[in-house]
């Protein structure tokens, strides 16, 4: 029987294949020692292929870091040797570049300055280039007295360094790690225009704004460069670097509203790549504050992925708490990102800074956990707020949508939560100002306490747990707004309740404060009273002395 023709064909096909491939297989040993003799002989037309390869004798001892203090230095001798003036010759080579950053961090001061005065001339080229960038970033680390060299060869030439790839992050380490301040104030001028550097026709300005004092008439022409600047940042995805976000804030605060709306526009889709920067958070703040409704329903959007990693950023915290100030879209808000924080407030809870976004919804701007001096940034921001809501209607919204949520991990996580000092000052905040029906979370606190006295961190013991329970035994009768609590808890007699066996037993440790607590709570000072009336001689012997009313 005849087989199709298309068949045939693929067996042919087969057969030639398999013929290839072996003697493909057969030959491939031959054609590599082929290929590398190639490759050497190639190599060896470079005049300074055997200095290299010498070099490189010696770098792979000399990287070792098990090696002692002595034998580098010999090594650093031998190697300086060969590559001394030589070495403008071979940096842009990707193991020549890497012998000579070894040099820099190994050799002593000497031997850095004799290879960074070799560089002097090529340092700009050098942050251009792939390899080259990490030798000027090893002379910026290692050798001080030539970062003066380096900021001279930058000097004209940073606006188009910070849009390039590789020397963007030269420039920003720069600025952001090793230069004083007067260098990074020459860096940052070179945003304001070839003819407007801070040291040349500033008259000795500092800043931007004793620029424009200066030279007033300069204004407009130092912004539309510098949002030219910034546009081609953004456009070549360096607006992620510190010196960006600087030159960013200060560009919002100074341009007329059309020239900042331009540029809020190429930002809003960028601004969760901006905040972990002081000035990156200034500005998208600024963003939020100025943005209409529509923008700011896309931005949340773009932040739900990452709201999580935001509010626990040293900066980007302040971001959230903007939104809350600003979204009027309550029900959004609660979707995208109070529903998100939510699911992870038993991590955020004891994060140093993912607890203040927590705590601002529930005690607002509180100094008892922020600071004067970001209470003010967040008040100078109501200044410039686009909404239209009443913001104590839009605070208690937000409350009454996340309160649920916050007092059920009270519930399911009070023994680990009230024993952690982070957690345990957003328990008691929960306690006293989240709204809703506390009653499981407070059974939760009082099993704690009912267990068994000898237990090691017993919660009327424990330095944290104790002080969320004196503050809820004090709470319904509280006269400061912030102790006092938003619904009754009527939470002392309870408490009195489970304790009272062994409130002797108390009174003379460190649970000795909720005993004081008691008595001088109005709902439970007799009872108490009467109770501790029997351990008069115990309380007197103990060194924590309790004055008990006569």
């Amino acid at each position: 029987m005849a087989q199709p023709q298309h068949t045939m064909k693929r067996k042919a096909y087969d057969q030639s294949y398999d013929s290839n491939k072996k003697y493909k297989g057969d030959d491939s040993g031959s054609r590599h020692k082929q290929q590398k003799g190639l490759k050497h002989e190639r190599k060896g037309h470079d005049r300074h292929y055997e200095m290299i390869i010498e070099a490189k004798k010696i770098w792979e001892n000399l990287r070792r870091g098990d090696i002692e203090r002595d034998e580098t230095k010999e090594l650093m001798q031998k190697i300086m040797k060969v590559i001394t003036g030589h070495v403008q010759e071979i940096i842009f080579k990707h193991d020549a570049s890497r012998i000579v950053q070894t040099c820099l961090k190994k050799g002593n001061a000497e031997q850095r300055s004799t290879i960074a005065d070799e560089l002097s001339g090529k340092y700009e080229i050098l942050a251009k280039s792939m390899y080259g960038k990490f030798i000027v970033l090893k002379v910026l680390e290692y050798c001080h007295k030539h970062r003066d060299q380096v900021l001279s060869e930058f000097r004209t030439h940073v606006r188009k360094l910070i849009r390039h790839r590789e020397a963007s992050t030269v420039i920003e380490t720069f600025y952001a790690q090793y230069a004083n301040g007067a260098q990074r104030h020459e860096l940052l001028s070179e945003f304001y225009g070839p003819e407007m550097t801070l040291f040349n026709r500033g008259g000795g300005a500092k800043t931007l704004d004793d620029l424009l004092k200066n030279l007033p008439e300069k204004k407009d022409s130092v912004l539309r460069f510098m949002s030219e600047t910034l546009m081609g940042c953004m456009d070549k995805g360096t607006v992620v670097h510190s010196i960006v976000h600087k030159a960013l804030y200060q560009f919002l605060t100074l341009a007329d509203p059309k020239s900042r709306e331009n540029v809020m526009q190429h930002l809003r889709d960028n601004l969760q790549d901006i905040l972990h920067t002081r000035e990156g958070a200034k500005v998208a703040m600024i963003c939020l504050s100025y943005s209409t409704p529509k923008d700011r329903k896309a931005i949340i959007k773009a932040f739900k992925p990452h709201v999580v990693k935001i509010a626990q950023d040293e900066y980007g915290y302040l971001v959230l708490i903007r939104f809350l100030d600003v979204m009027d879209d309550t029900v959004l808000m609660n979707k995208a990102l109070i529903s998100e924080l939510c699911k992870q407030s038993k991590q955020l809870f004891s994060d140093k800074f993912g607890r203040r976004v927590f705590l601002y919804i529930l005690t607002g701007r509180n100094t008892r956990y922020l600071s004067p001096e970001t209470v003010q940034q967040i008040t100078e921001g109501d200044q410039i707020r686009q909404s239209k809501k009443d913001p104590e209607i839009r605070s208690k919204e937000i409350l009454e949508a996340c309160s649920e949520a916050l007092i059920q991990t009270v519930a399911e996580n009070a023994p680990i939560m009230m024993r952690e000092k982070l957690s345990s000052q957003v328990v008691q905040e929960i306690m006293l100002h989240a709204i809703g029906d506390k009653t499981a979370a407070i059974n939760a606190i009082l099993d704690l306490a009912s267990e068994n006295i000898e237990k090691e961190n017993h919660i009327i013991q424990d330095r944290f747990a104790n002080r969320i329970v004196k503050a809820m035994i004090k709470a319904d009768s509280a006269t400061e707004t912030n102790d006092k609590a938003i619904e009754p808890l009527g939470f002392a007699p309870k408490l009195l309740e489970r304790i009272e066996p062994h409130l002797g037993h108390f009174a003379t440790n460190f649970g000795s404060f909720v005993v004081l607590s008691l008595l001088e709570e109005p709902s439970t000072a007799k009872q108490t009273k009467k109770a501790l009336k029997s351990h008069k001689s115990e309380i007197k012997r103990c060194k924590m002395k309790i004055r008990v009313p006569k």
